[in-house]
Formats: structure tokens, C-alpha cells, sequence
């Protein structure tokens, strides 16, 4: 992992991303994670030592928050966005004060978010924070053009080994989820936002869907 500056790295940027929402439990998480070998997660926010790079515990932390939704208690997830990545050369760390990094994309990654959505005025919103949202496994999103964070050139085609990770995240997600078939007084509405098999016998438990009078068909 380089180590660099900002001065010398520029500010990455991207727009029109493409982006996948679904409620796995830990199970089917770990076996999405498997299908994209090889790669790493890094987290995009907080300071981390360098031994605690590339992050290794994701995948029982995200167990655990689904843990709670069986147990009816709505999880209060800390980490809130991370950089998958299969290209080493994606991320640079930025040393911060007492020998800490801060992890910085500079080319196409596949930045994974928790995930919540609000429902309200006959309307499902993904990405929504707040007390009204419910919570929704992790949002999944590459972009399809980037600013080089030193050229300043826009590009919109040959996105790096990243491009191909997240189409084959696309084809398991299609293959593994099914859309959400929500109802709403009564009316089956099927969203877009997807809900894994393993999911499915314990849906129903999910705290924030009942006192909101959702249910999973």
C-alpha cells in the first residue's frame, strides 16, 4: 500500500454510479465475498494502524448486526462505508497524526454502504438516514466515469479490474436474491431493492417493518 499526500495524489471523483441494494444475512454475505476472490476491503472513513489494513472483520460484524434484526433489535452499525477492491493500486493511505492512515481511492473502486430505506407518501427511498428508516443490508455501487485525480481526465471506458468485480457481484446478486415483495395495505409492491433467500424465514422478525404495517409477502 502506498503512502502518499494529497498534494502529490489529487482528490479522486466519480459520477453515475451503478449501484446494487440487498439484505443478506452473514451466511450469503460471506459467500458473495467468496465468488469475488481475489480482492480487499479497506474502510473510507475513521484512522486505522497499518497492521489493521486491509480490514479482516467485516463479515462477522455484519453477522452480528443481523443477528439483532432476528432478535427484533434494529443495529446500530459503526462502519458505514468501505472500498472493495481487486486493483492494489486504487487505494493510497494518508499517514494522520499518532501514526494512523486514512484510506484514499484514486481509480474505479466498489464502495460497499449500509444500507436503509424510508417509506413514506406511498413511496420506498433507498439511501435515507434518520429515525423513520429501515435498515437494509448494504448498498453496493461503481461508478461508470471518474476524474484522474492527476491528469484531470474524464474516463468512461476501461475502468480497471474493478469494472469486472462488480458485474460478477451483479450476477450473483441476480442469481442468489430476488426483488423485495413488499406489502402495503394490502397491496404486494415488488421493489428493486433485493432480499436474500436465507433471509426469507426470518423476514418477518425485521423490527421496523411492522410498526411501519410492512410485511414481506
Amino acid at each position: 500500500m502506498k503512502i502518499s499526500t494529497p498534494a502529490v495524489e489529487g482528490h479522486f471523483q466519480a459520477a453515475k454510479w451503478l449501484k446494487v441494494q440487498a439484505l443478506l444475512d452473514g451466511v450469503e454475505l460471506q459467500q458473495l465475498l467468496e465468488a469475488l476472490m481475489p480482492h480487499e476491503l479497506f474502510p473510507l472513513s475513521g484512522t486505522y494502524a497499518l497492521e489493521q489494513l486491509p480490514l479482516k472483520n467485516f463479515v462477522p460484524e455484519y453477522r452480528g448486526w443481523i443477528e439483532q434484526l432476528q432478535q427484533g433489535v434494529v443495529p446500530q452499525p459503526m462502519l458505514k462505508a468501505l472500498c472493495l477492491t481487486r486493483d492494489p493500486e486504487a487505494i493510497w493511505l494518508q499517514q494522520m497524526p499518532n501514526s494512523l492512515y486514512a484510506v484514499k481511492p484514486c481509480r474505479p473502486y466498489i464502495q460497499i454502504q449500509v444500507h436503509c430505506m424510508q417509506y413514506s407518501d406511498g413511496q420506498f427511498r433507498s439511501m435515507t438516514f434518520g429515525p423513520e428508516t429501515i435498515f437494509w443490508g448494504l448498498q453496493f455501487a461503481f461508478p461508470q466515469v471518474y476524474q484522474d485525480p492527476k491528469t484531470g481526465q474524464f474516463v468512461d471506458e476501461d475502468l480497471g479490474p474493478n469494472e469486472v468485480v462488480f458485474r460478477d457481484l451483479r450476477r450473483w446478486v441476480r442469481e442468489y436474491t430476488t426483488p423485495t415483495p413488499m406489502l402495503v395495505d394490502g397491496k404486494q409492491i415488488n421493489l428493486p431493492v433485493r432480499l436474500g433467500k436465507n433471509c426469507k424465514p426470518w423476514i418477518q422478525q425485521h423490527p421496523q417493518l411492522k410498526p411501519r404495517g410492512l410485511y414481506v409477502a
